[in-house]
């Protein structure tokens, strides 16, 4: 019978996770009790166990199921066939539409406040989210300089002044203290920040659409 109750359910994994995560972005992760967890998930504390060593254990796979939701969109737009500025507008939009989510918000916060407890967790952030960003913008960014249509350089440092316009230390402040309105909208912000990288990187002088003029 012991064999039979230890038995993996993955959607009872699946619930935990779920119920896990509603409640540390609700609460926060200090506030939050594994017994909290077990009671939203509708399981015991015993079948917690079964799958997750303590609740720090929950908040790392939180935070690996939510950063790959992120790489996952993410992917979808670097594997795009569409011109470079067109990729670029559109894989910056969703990175910053997932950056300046509440969901995003609470959870960096979390991460943010247990770092010096958790390095674990913090490191774990990091590499599934921004190096893995990094990494991918830069594979990107690698065929179009190999295809001719940007300037031919470290990708890796490319990648990086492209997020670092796009998400700038100033800019994710803003999202952590909720002080967003005081910027421009999103896809004004994405446009500028894909102008001002491909003023550099662009293997020619990047296009706008000419105005129609009115005489």
């Amino acid at each position: 019978m012991a064999e039979r109750a230890r038995i993996v359910r993955p959607d009872h994994r699946a619930r935990i996770l779920e119920s896990a995560t509603a409640a540390f972005l609700e609460n926060g992760y200090e506030f939050t009790s594994t017994a909290e967890i077990a009671r939203r998930a509708r399981v015991s504390k015993r079948e917690l166990y079964t799958y997750f060593h303590d609740k720090r254990d929950i908040l790392d796979a939180v935070i690996t199921k939510l950063q790959a939701g992120i790489q996952s969109q993410a992917n979808a737009s670097w594997s795009s066939s569409g011109d470079v500025r067109e990729v670029l507008t559109n894989a910056g939009a969703r990175i910053l539409r997932f950056i300046t989510s509440d969901r995003f918000g609470k959870l960096f916060r979390i991460v943010a406040a247990e770092s010096f407890h958790d390095p674990i967790s913090s490191r774990k952030f990091y590499v599934l989210g921004p190096a893995m960003g990094r990494k991918n913008t830069a594979v990107f960014l690698k065929r179009h300089m190999d295809a001719g249509d940007l300037r031919a350089t470290d990708p890796l440092q490319a990648a990086d002044d492209f997020l670092d316009i796009l998400v700038s230390s100033r800019y994710l402040t803003a999202v952590v203290l909720r002080q967003l309105r005081r910027f421009p909208k999103p896809r004004v912000h994405v446009e500028h920040a894909v102008d001002l990288f491909l003023s550099y990187y662009g293997a020619i002088e990047p296009k706008r659409k000419a105005r129609k003029s009115n005489r």
